[in-house]
């Protein structure tokens, strides 16, 4: 199964994701370290992968 940023229906920037409460989240996935020599969490890879595609991210 593809996700959106990885070949499916498709995400097309640019455009600005406002990411309200975004700590919260931060916090929720604060346990899942997808890359331990970095400590990077899900919450770490997914915004940068944003990034990586274009997407503005702003963090509030």
């Amino acid at each position: 199964m593809k996700d959106y940023l990885g070949g499916g229906p498709a995400v097309v920037p640019p455009f600005t994701l406002v990411w309200h409460n975004a700590e919260i989240a931060c916090g929720a996935l604060a346990g899942y370290v997808l890359d331990h020599r970095t400590g990077d969490t899900y919450f770490d890879v997914t915004v940068e992968l944003l990034r990586e595609y274009g997407v503005t991210v702003e963090l509030r």
